[in-house]
């Protein structure tokens, strides 16, 4: 009995904590995954075969934050059932201090909650997208799931029509990210035209992108 009221007391507080971190409202049925803010990893103590960070958070209580598994968002690490060495490897190089050497700063953004009191997050390592390094490696595949809307039926006989500038915005895919950064753009910003095309996420309405967890680009207002 005392072990169960344990757990509640441990529930609870993992889930004030995240809702501390809140960007944004609770999602409706068929949005995508409610996110919260960014944080940082005080320390990291081992990495497991799966790929799965086990750490510090000195801003959550000791409850919770000492030895919270983290994993990873964004990407495929595997493509059977277990993580190779070679990902493990590069996942310890980055991510753990060797000896004396200085630690790494470990950002979580974009945290959500996974299971068993676990964290997801997208996870920056010294400014840089550890996913992005990895697809960069090969040793991972990127992966992206965006939300769409809801098809709106309209009454027999009605004809489907769209202003001419959305139907031109669409066309191109009227908002343009890149998977390494937390910003989108309309398709004709300056900024959108400098994305590499490998690296270039699309999106149709400016709900998707907003969903996606970024934020709007301050030069061309989309």
């Amino acid at each position: 009995m005392k072990g169960y009221f344990c757990r509640l007391i441990v529930c609870a507080a993992v889930l004030a904590l995240l809702a501390s971190l809140r960007s944004g409202p609770l999602p409706v049925s068929g949005e995508s995954p409610q996110t919260y803010g960014s944080i940082e990893i005080t320390r990291v103590h081992r990495i497991d075969a799966s790929c799965v960070l086990f750490c510090d958070i000195d801003a959550f209580p000791p409850v919770i934050g000492q030895d919270i598994p983290v994993h990873l968002a964004g990407v495929e690490l595997s493509e059977g059932q277990a993580v190779s060495s070679a990902v493990v490897a590069f996942f310890r190089d980055v991510l753990l201090a060797v000896d004396d050497d200085e630690p790494p700063s470990i950002v979580l953004s974009s945290i959500r909650r996974g299971d068993t009191f676990s964290l997801v997050a997208d996870i920056e390592v010294n400014g840089s997208d550890l996913a992005q390094m990895l697809v960069d490696q090969g040793l991972a595949r990127r992966v992206i799931q965006l939300v769409t809307e809801p098809a709106v039926q309209k009454p027999k006989g009605q004809a489907k029509t769209k202003p001419a500038q959305e139907s031109a915005q669409n066309e191109e895919g009227a908002y343009v990210a890149s998977t390494s950064s937390r910003v989108f753009h309309r398709h004709d910003c300056s900024h959108a035209k400098r994305i590499d095309a490998s690296r270039a996420v699309t999106f149709q309405t400016r709900q998707e992108a907003a969903q996606s967890g970024r934020r709007a680009c301050k030069m061309c207002t989309p």
